[in-house]
């Protein structure tokens, strides 16, 4: 087991990308709390994770309200035992088109996937210097942050591409390793996906990508193997970019 005794706070754990990471990380050994905005929804899936066999706990956080990140932090550490890996996965997407994007759209994607992601990782890098602990911070971003961009959703990738490379490079002496995961599009229900709809993409593999595939690096990047693999972005865009 590549992550046994490790203690993991996976943060929108609940479904698609975040839940994957929850199960890979489980299944190699470490202990998880899943944070999602309800926290019956986040004890919901720790249950599931926990009949399994797992060591898993859940907790309700909005992380818009960046005011409670030291706080959420401090009690996934409590409840686990320590903190030594945080996943900053919570995202939000719109479906309105450019032309009309309302100004309540572009604030809840920014104060989601933007301010609440630069905020729970400055919370987990203090905590986890504050700690002396050796960790790992994995951020969400998207193929979409590397591209012109129109979209709330694609802008506030983009702002997440720069503060984690930034922040990689003034955390890494620290002692804390900060890894930029960059998907393309992944057979989500956020991609608007469903059990068996087809996977058809027009991207080099013909398919869109699969969850399991995104937390298989989640879990390499987050053993001592990946600990060096911090401050540029690890794409899985199915070669859209070839």
């Amino acid at each position: 087991m590549q992550l046994l005794g490790k203690k993991a706070f996976i943060l929108g754990g609940t479904r698609g990308i975040g839940r994957a990471i929850a199960e890979a990380y489980a299944a190699e050994g470490a202990a998880v709390a899943i944070a999602a905005r309800k926290e019956e929804h986040a004890e919901k899936a720790a249950s599931e994770l926990r009949a399994c066999g797992a060591a898993a706990y859940g907790l309700g956080w909005d992380v818009s309200e960046v005011g409670r990140a030291d706080e959420r932090m401090a009690r996934a550490a409590e409840l686990l035992g320590g903190l030594d890996i945080v996943v900053v996965n919570s995202g939000v997407i719109e479906r309105e088109p450019f032309l009309s994007v309302s100004e309540k759209s572009w604030d809840e994607v920014m104060n989601v996937n933007l301010k609440g992601a630069y905020f729970a990782c400055q919370a987990a890098a203090n905590w986890m210097i504050g700690h002396g602990v050796r960790g790992k911070i994995v951020v969400m971003g998207s193929e979409t942050g590397f591209q012109p961009a129109a979209t709330p959703y694609a802008i506030s990738k983009w702002g997440v591409a720069g503060f984690a490379i930034g922040m990689a490079r003034r955390l890494y002496r620290k002692g804390v390793s900060l890894s930029l995961i960059a998907p393309g599009p992944i057979a989500t229900d956020m991609m608007l996906w469903s059990e068996g709809k087809p996977k058809d993409f027009p991207n080099a593999f013909s398919t869109l990508g699969e969850a399991k595939d995104v937390a298989a690096l989640a879990v390499f990047l987050a053993t001592e193997r990946g600990m060096r693999i911090a401050g540029r972005p690890v794409f899985l865009s199915g070669g859209l970019d070839w």
